[in-house]
């Protein structure tokens, strides 16, 4: 037994769940643990909220725009890799399944030897653009910190009357007897100056 597979739990969802499901069988003859078999009528959210699943796959005719909403809240909330197998090649569901968060959409027929390849491609594909999300949350984070610094730093400077690399040093000071960033005393600067401005008000 591949030790890749046996950590990986699926959350399987189709229009008709039940024990001679060939998806769920192969699934299982792989040795993939699959923690629930639900149909679209379940809430899908609260069933990964209970299951807590490495991957979520559907087998569907063709997702509805209600389960591509479903999909895209779940990307939000409880990312995952979502696998979608799929009777219907529409263009334009296609682009809306992956604009959802849909790691891999498999047309056609379910071929159980193509199963472990899908599901490892899905996984991949779902760290990479996690790893894009983290980054781009990184960035504007640290964007977000330098203004909150030129900003503090120009308070101070108007406030004590003192050169930019006073204030500057300043606020380094401060950051370091408070054991935070910069970043974090810069944003407290600014909002008891705002607190101060509103109360004189």
């Amino acid at each position: 037994m591949d030790p890749v597979i046996e950590d990986i739990t699926v959350l399987l969802i189709e229009e008709q769940p039940n024990v001679s499901s060939m998806l769920k069988n192969a699934l299982m003859d792989f040795g993939y643990h699959i923690t629930k078999h639900i149909s679209f009528d379940d809430n899908i959210i609260e069933q990964i909220d209970l299951c807590n699943p490495s991957i979520l796959i559907l087998a569907t005719d063709l997702p509805s725009e209600a389960i591509l909403k479903e999909l895209a809240e779940i990307n939000q909330l409880l990312p995952l890799p979502i696998v979608i197998f799929a009777e219907n090649d529409s263009p334009n569901v296609i682009k809306n399944a992956i604009k959802s968060g849909v790691s891999a959409y498999v047309v056609n027929e379910i071929l159980p030897q193509r199963l472990k390849s899908i599901i490892s491609v899905a996984n991949e594909r779902f760290k990479a653009v996690q790893s894009l999300r983290n980054e781009l949350k990184q960035a504007k984070t640290q964007l977000e910190g330098r203004k909150y610094i030129e900003r503090a730093k120009g308070l101070i400077m108007q406030q004590k009357n003192i050169s930019e690399n006073e204030a500057y040093s300043k606020l380094r000071k401060m950051a370091m007897d408070q054991g935070c960033s910069l970043a974090m005393v810069a944003k407290n600067i600014i909002d008891v100056c705002q607190l101060l401005s509103t109360s004189k008000a």
